[in-house]
């Protein structure tokens, strides 16, 4: 589940509605253009894990200093994106990384907070199409486990679109639930720049890790399957974790997994064509895991790992830590 990791490449929001997600102000932000629609393409958004507490802070882009957005003591606040145009956030929200979640928008500012999904849905991994008003997100039927010795997490994943605007639930919009595939696990969620496709990150027995792609318009059957192998993949087979889209939609960046010291996995990015599903080329060379990827509009590759966030140039692939 995206809500376990250590760091992760998020949003910024806050909460200003009632019951167990009660009234938060948001802190001042300093001077910025992080909500101009030119800046929002490569401002970095993440949430730092602090015991079962998630809190929201921003990276502007350029140079600037991260800063919380959030004033709540305690939640769980994640799997965040920004608009296309700038001006609104949708992002998951929980009372803890375990309790039900929904999926919330806001202004930029944090102002009109409301729920999207569904009051009785556990909804996750929101991800705006190009439109802005077009948002795609993620339920869960069941959360706990299948054998007395595993963790409780969430299963029985589909996909759902509702309309949404920055300000307030649109009029008469209900959430439609798009896909009927009950995914055992899904790790991420992203709408092609042209809006026509979306993508999943899945896995399942006996078949194992796949990347998932469907078109909008006939949701109900799979469009394409992709389960590239690196070089030193595990011994039992592929293993992905996140993946996105490219803003030309050409190529599919994914995270995954190859064999390391001890018995341990390392991840890392790589990138293969969405045409072919070849061209693979190997975009990091780290130990450890992948906490969470995300790639922004001007195609700037945000990941973190071991607690510290990186970007890669989308052209040279250099590496920066942020």
């Amino acid at each position: 589940m995206i809500g376990r990791s250590i760091v992760f490449a998020l949003f910024g929001a806050v909460i200003l509605n009632s019951g167990c997600h009660g009234q938060v102000a948001a802190t001042k932000q300093p001077d910025s253009t992080l909500h101009t629609k030119e800046s929002s393409a490569t401002a970095h958004l993440f949430a730092v894990v602090d015991g079962d507490s998630s809190f929201l802070y921003v990276k502007p882009a350029g140079v600037g200093t991260s800063y919380r957005l959030t004033g709540r003591k305690s939640g769980w606040e994640a799997d965040g994106m920004i608009s296309p145009s700038g001006d609104a956030v949708a992002y998951a929200l929980a009372d803890g990384p375990e309790a039900k979640s929904e999926v919330w928008v806001s202004r930029m500012d944090a102002s009109n907070a409301h729920r999207v999904s569904a009051t009785e849905e556990d909804a996750v991994m929101p991800a705006f199409a190009p439109d802005g008003r077009t948002l795609l997100y993620v339920k869960s039927r069941f959360n706990g486990h299948y054998s007395p010795i595993a963790r409780p997490r969430r299963h029985k994943f589909d996909v759902v679109k509702v309309l949404v605007g920055p300000d307030r639930p649109v009029s008469g919009a209900a959430p439609v639930e798009l896909t009927q595939q009950e995914f055992f696990d899904l790790r991420s969620l992203s709408v092609s720049p042209d809006g026509e496709r979306f993508l999943v990150s899945t896995s399942g027995y006996p078949i194992g890790s796949l990347i998932e792609e469907f078109d909008l318009a006939t949701p109900l059957r799979v469009k394409r399957i992709f389960q590239p192998h690196v070089p030193n993949e595990p011994s039992m087979g592929a293993s992905f974790g996140q993946a996105a889209y490219t803003p030309s939609g050409m190529e599919i960046v994914f995270t995954a997994a190859t064999e390391g010291k001890d018995g341990m996995y390392d991840y890392n990015v790589y990138q293969m064509s969405n045409v072919t599903g070849g061209d693979l080329v190997q975009l990091t060379h780290h130990t450890g895991m992948i906490d969470q990827l995300s790639v922004a509009r001007d195609g700037t590759i945000f990941f973190s790992g071991s607690g510290k966030r990186y970007s890669l140039d989308s052209h040279t692939h250099a590496e920066r830590q942020d």
